[in-house]
């Protein structure tokens, strides 16, 4: 979690650094566009206000990032996932407002940028949303979806309920947002592994295998015993066989 809150930090600094270099010390070459352009277009920019424009949007970035993990340090649900939502339409609003400031031959191209981001945005806070599906084979279970895998019942070693997990170290390749957990995760005490979090309420399916382990759960509880009793069964009957 340590690491996490550093990237977060980082990325803080990082806008109120470049907010003061554009409104403090006008440095204006930092402003994509703005060191191609010719000096009469450059006092156009300055005129229209599009380098303070740039600057406050870096600003307005920077505050909002930072009240989004101060919420996190109290523990507020989704403060950090509601904080990148906003930082992202502050972004596009910001953005789409200054294409009036710069020079018409790239007004189009921002805009046409301004659709293609906005697009990558609902796209990228839709991925968490696709769904994961358990299904039980002859002789193994698999999780369909995204990150999904497929694990031989002769590997599993052990299949159990847990009403609280162990804390997460950090993600490897994964998605964490909005109460999901999905991908390749390293844990305490259990190590690294695969979790496949639709919510962070119990029950959790814990499998352990002989290499590592995986973490199941749906947003319905009465869904996850459902999965629990069909993996229980599906073990056993190999475990006879």
């Amino acid at each position: 979690m340590e690491y996490l809150y550093g990237i977060q930090i980082f990325l803080i600094l990082m806008f109120f650094f470049f907010s003061y270099l554009i409104l403090i010390r006008k440095n204006y070459r930092l402003i994509s566009g703005f060191h191609s352009s010719s000096p009469e277009e450059q006092q156009q920019m300055i005129k229209t206000g599009y380098p303070q424009a740039v600057g406050k949007m870096m600003l307005h970035v920077g505050i909002v990032l930072t009240l989004g993990f101060l919420l996190q340090l109290f523990h507020i649900p989704y403060a950090m996932e509601g904080s990148y939502i906003v930082m992202l339409i502050v972004l596009l609003i910001e953005s789409l407002l200054m294409t009036k400031k710069r020079k018409k031959k790239s007004q189009k191209i921002n805009k046409t940028v301004l659709a293609v981001s906005f697009i990558l945005v609902i796209v990228v806070f839709a991925i968490p949303f696709l769904p994961n599906t358990l299904e039980i084979h002859e002789n193994s279970f698999e999780m369909t979806g995204l990150y999904g895998e497929e694990w031989a019942f002769s590997d599993v070693e052990e299949i159990s309920l847990y009403d609280e997990l162990p804390e997460i170290i950090i993600r490897t390749n994964g998605i964490s947002m909005f109460g999901k957990h999905l991908g390749n995760y390293r844990m305490e005490e259990l190590g690294a592994g695969k979790l496949f979090l639709r919510s962070d309420k119990a029950p959790y399916i814990v499998v352990h295998t002989q290499d590592n382990f995986v973490i199941i759960n749906t947003d319905q509880p009465d869904k996850t015993m459902a999965y629990y009793q069909q993996l229980q069964q599906a073990s056993q009957q190999n475990n006879i066989d």
